[in-house]
């Protein structure tokens, strides 16, 4: 299905026009759908539709989507297999169910798959508004939060920067992973340079993330180079058994930012 959309006027002449949010409301229902869709587009968001999860999951794959909205009952695959998918696919999209089918036990399963509310058709138009609004807000707030406890700054064409400082938690991990791989698909990075130096404590735990974080960006077709590693954390990652023979390792952040840059620009050459 083709991707809905309706245009505004051009931003002042100067001023670059403020990213519009992207929605995507998925119904087995065809009227649901359009109406839906009109509605949150005289809002001024950008609404694609899908009538099926397997259809949402490839527009999901193929673009960058804000917020979800998501019917649980349809066929082929229910709502609550889409949004067990979307969490694990786009963790940063976030979630609203709107059903005819209420029941206690969909509501409990919808907020174990992390949906930020659950609504019942049929909608008061403006419960419907004031739910989209707020859900995006707190993406906002949460997307805030994770730059500040693990960001990822770009430091040159086609090179990311992760400091890693602090401790490591479970939290903070699928925060930072997250993170890195949305950035890394969304800038189209070479390289990530992940930096320990500030990292509190390097334990197996941490390691381990380490070594699945670099794995993950090596999927999506980034190289990784990890600085920061002394010769007192190199020992340790020795006792602990970890094996870094595939990961390319700096003891300086310079030396790691240096060879990144030797990397882009092979690339580049080749």
């Amino acid at each position: 299905m083709a991707e809905r959309s309706s245009e505004r006027g051009a931003a002042p002449a100067g001023r670059a026009a403020p990213r519009r949010q992207h929605l995507l409301v998925v119904d087995d229902e065809e009227n649901v759908r359009i109406t839906t869709a009109a509605i949150l587009e005289q809002e001024g968001y950008e609404v694609a539709t899908a009538s099926d999860g397997h259809e949402a999951l490839a527009l999901a794959a193929r673009h960058q989507y804000d917020l979800m909205l998501t019917d649980l009952r349809m066929d082929d695959m229910d709502g609550s297999t889409l949004l067990h998918e979307m969490q694990q696919r786009h963790p940063s999209v976030v979630t609203i169910v709107l059903t005819g089918y209420a029941s206690i036990e969909s509501s409990i399963d919808a907020l174990r798959q992390g949906v930020y509310d659950y609504l019942v058709k049929p909608c008061m138009i403006e419960d419907l508004k004031r739910t989209v609004r707020r859900a995006l807000e707190h993406r906002q707030q949460r997307q805030q939060i994770t730059e500040l406890s693990s960001p990822v700054v770009e430091i040159w064409d086609g090179i990311l920067l992760v400091p890693l400082v602090g401790t490591l938690d479970d939290q903070r991990a699928a925060q930072m992973s997250s993170a890195l791989l949305d950035a890394v698909r969304r800038e189209c990075a070479q390289v990530v340079l992940v930096d320990i130096t500030g990292a509190a404590v390097v334990d197996t735990y941490t390691a381990a993330h380490l070594i699945n974080t670099v794995r993950s960006v090596r999927l999506l077709g980034a190289a990784t180079v990890v600085t920061g590693v002394s010769a007192h954390v190199a020992a340790d990652l020795v006792k602990l058994g970890v094996e870094m023979e595939d990961i390319t390792t700096r003891r300086r952040l310079a030396d790691g930012l240096r060879l990144a840059m030797d990397l882009v620009k092979s690339e580049a050459k080749g």
